[in-house]
């Protein structure tokens, strides 16, 4: 199974990464009514669901540009685990903010549930994110 406490930290974090310029018990609403909408529709356990869905959505390396005699290389290292879950969380509002035509809580949910089958555009960023790394990854004999 998972550990609870590190599951309502994440949860926590969600929340405060919602909260943006609002009030926290107005992105603790939202995101309330985002799992209870992903209930419906998914018909699965809605913080299994969410976990599921960041665990999807992470990346697990990125480029890092290093200055090496006047010349700079992107070079490829690994993401550690805070900073994943972050940009997990981050590529998930982002994706869902761009949806003006439905309100917050339900865009929020559809890229949840869009990012569970793996359709979604924080999906598509993750894969661009492992592709520029996967491209530059003759410069990994730079890494420090």
């Amino acid at each position: 199974m998972y550990n609870f406490f590190n599951f309502k930290y994440n949860i926590a974090l969600f929340v405060r990464t919602l909260q943006k310029n609002g009030s926290k018990e107005t992105s603790e609403l939202i995101f309330k009514t985002v799992l209870s909408i992903v209930k419906k529709k998914s018909k699965k356990e809605p913080f299994i669901f969410f976990k599921e869905v960041i665990d999807k959505s992470k990346p697990f390396c990125e480029v890092k540009s290093i200055r090496i005699s006047g010349t700079n290389y992107k070079v490829p290292v690994e993401i550690k685990s805070g900073r994943q879950r972050i940009l997990a969380f981050k590529w998930i509002m982002l994706n869902s903010f761009k949806k003006l035509d439905l309100p917050l809580s339900q865009s929020l949910a559809k890229e949840l549930i869009d990012t569970y089958n793996l359709t979604s555009k924080t999906i598509k960023m993750c894969d661009d994110f492992h592709k520029t790394a996967e491209s530059n990854k003759i410069y990994m004999q730079f890494r420090n």
